[in-house]
């Protein structure tokens, strides 16, 4: 795997390092377009290393730091790269990316004079100081929707208008209206037991209809609650 130099003139709208991501990732792919044999396997070894960050076993470098750049980019530009990455850490350590996504919505996601959590913050239920959560209706499509264990990630397309005008096959929005331009792309929901998201996602990709109540955790939505078909009233 390559190893990358910090742009320390670079600015990132989401992570507290600055690191040029999309140099970051045009290096990355052409690493792994001169063996695309090798692609795969570069692929899981970034995501094992960036899971060992995300859970705290390791002290995160300049590769790593770049791979988390990487992970956090909107799934809407379309970055081969990081879609690839993100799937491979989401599959490996979901409870561990949960929990990083968590601690980097409140905070920077590692404490102060190190660059590693040592006790993963864990995700809670509602309290009285919970953000209120709002319903999200997607449209289902082929490929939209994926499971691991009991994790359940749907990666879709933002709506110019609100979701009771025709959404197209693999669309979210909002109820009352669009979803903005700073807003995710991304769902992740943890079911109760594996076999739920393995449904959830194998109906989604059918191409029915879902509504999840959700929490913007910053580079996804977090899930509270959902139900099959055209809800309005939270399950």
């Amino acid at each position: 795997m390559h190893s990358f130099l910090i742009n320390r003139n670079a600015t990132s709208r989401r992570l507290p390092f600055c690191v040029n991501a999309v140099a970051a990732a045009c290096l990355i792919w052409v690493g792994l377009c001169v063996k695309p044999a090798q692609a795969q396997t570069d692929i899981a070894q970034a995501a094992t290393k960036t899971c060992d960050v995300m859970a705290g076993k390791r002290t995160a470098d300049k590769q790593t730091l770049q791979y988390l750049l990487l992970i956090d980019e909107d799934a809407s530009e379309a970055n081969p790269v990081a879609i690839a990455l993100h799937r491979e850490v989401v599959k490996q350590c979901p409870k561990a990316y949960l929990s990083y996504e968590q601690r980097k919505k409140v905070t920077n996601p590692f404490p102060p004079g190190s660059l590693v959590k040592q006790t993963p913050t864990q995700l809670t239920t509602s309290t009285p100081d919970s953000p209120p959560d709002y319903a999200l209706r997607c449209r289902g499509a082929q490929g939209m929707a994926s499971s691991n264990g009991g994790t359940l990630v749907v990666n879709f397309r933002k709506s110019d208008h609100l979701a009771d005008q025709a959404l197209k096959p693999g669309q979210c929005s909002w109820l009352d209206r669009a979803l903005n331009a700073n807003e995710p792309t991304r769902i992740v929901d943890q079911r109760p037991t594996a076999e739920r998201a393995r449904n959830t996602a194998a109906r989604l990709n059918a191409g029915d209809t879902w509504t999840f109540w959700v929490v913007n955790a910053g580079t996804f939505f977090k899930v509270t609650a959902s139900g099959q078909g055209t809800l309005t009233q939270k399950p």
